[in-house]
């Protein structure tokens, strides 16, 4: 790890000690633990199965994104070993750890691993961006303006436009990108190539009729589950908030901090409570919510990434690393 890293780790623990020295100080601890007491047992069974088919579904999406070539349990393992190193350590190395964990297996290599989390993250934002206009229409408070969904929609249609003239454009792509690649620092024209390779691979996988339903209905079904997984937990707070505002608040809390992008303590508990506290809801009991959320999210990701690290045969050495393999790896 250089200085750079270390300092950049240190810069994050302090912000992190920060949001929660804020939140100590305005925050009534005391009735916040006495709305935590009410929690009902079953409704945080019935959260925690959510959760974990909601897991299922994501990992599934990224089986496809791999063209099936690795088993779910491959990238079940691999995502909550990489959800569970975004939760414990500072500046979302979880991403890179999972790609590790993949790109160790003999199903695909790294390049494809990484190329495929790239792709991943443009259905990821569709996802949140359909949550969050959803948590708008049914009356959440938050501030979204026609022009930022329409500039979301614009950012997503451009993308997948790029997409199908990657795909289209194959041939030219690379016979002239690699060696323009090649010019920066520490890449190779080959590495590069491969890269290119893999990427083009997953994008017309993709990009075909029959994949694509594929994917956009894992992604609907995982962030079905993940709703149900807020929606429940919220249930289990009892009468903490009214009827009418169950539906937007976690709607608002999915879209503001869905599972599939964990945070550390402190940073979760400050997406989730500052934004809709803002408009209107009852701070005390969206702190309990936040935490009793991102309990069962802690508990359920760090221990499947156990069984994953046991059942992948991976270090923790090796998945704490900082940096994923570049396009310079071997394979």
């Amino acid at each position: 790890m250089n200085r750079k890293q270390i300092w950049q780790i240190v810069g994050l623990l302090v912000v992190i000690g920060a949001i929660v020295a804020l939140f100590v100080w305005f925050v009534d601890l005391q009735a916040v633990g006495e709305v935590l007491r009410t929690a009902v047992p079953t409704h945080l069974i019935l959260a925690s199965f959510l959760l974990i088919l909601g897991l299922l579904f994501y990992a599934l999406r990224w089986r496809f994104l791999l063209g099936n070539k690795p088993t779910l349990l491959q990238t079940f393992h691999a995502s909550n070993i990489g959800h569970a190193g975004n939760i414990i350590v500072p500046a979302r190395a979880g991403e890179a750890m999972r790609i590790v964990v993949l790109g160790r297996s003999d199903a695909v290599t790294y390049t494809e691993a990484t190329s495929s989390f790239v792709v991943e993250r443009l259905f990821e934002q569709l996802m949140r961006l359909l949550a969050l206009v959803a948590a708008v229409a049914v009356g959440a408070g938050i501030e979204l303006s026609p022009g930022t969904i329409l500039g979301g929609v614009a950012v997503l249609v451009a993308a997948f436009a790029g997409i199908q003239w990657l795909v289209r454009q194959r041939e030219h792509v690379l016979a002239r990108w690699p060696s323009r690649f090649a010019s920066l620092p520490r890449i190779t024209e080959d590495g590069a190539r491969r890269t290119l390779t893999d990427l083009l691979d997953n994008l017309t996988a993709v990009s075909e009729p029959k994949q694509l339903a594929k994917v956009m209905g894992s992604s609907l079904l995982a962030w079905g589950c993940f709703w149900g997984f807020f929606y429940v937990t919220l249930l289990a707070l009892g009468q903490g908030f009214p009827p009418e505002e169950r539906l937007a608040v976690s709607l608002g809390a999915l879209a503001l901090s869905p599972p599939s992008a964990p945070t550390q303590p402190g940073i979760f508990h400050a997406s989730v409570v500052v934004p809709l506290a803002a408009v209107g809801f009852n701070e005390v009991t969206l702190t309990a919510y936040a935490v009793l959320l991102h309990i069962l999210e802690m508990v359920w990701m760090i221990g499947l990434a156990v069984w994953g690290l046991a059942q992948t045969g991976v270090s923790v050495g090796t998945v704490l690393q900082q940096n994923s393999p570049s396009v310079n790896s071997p394979q």
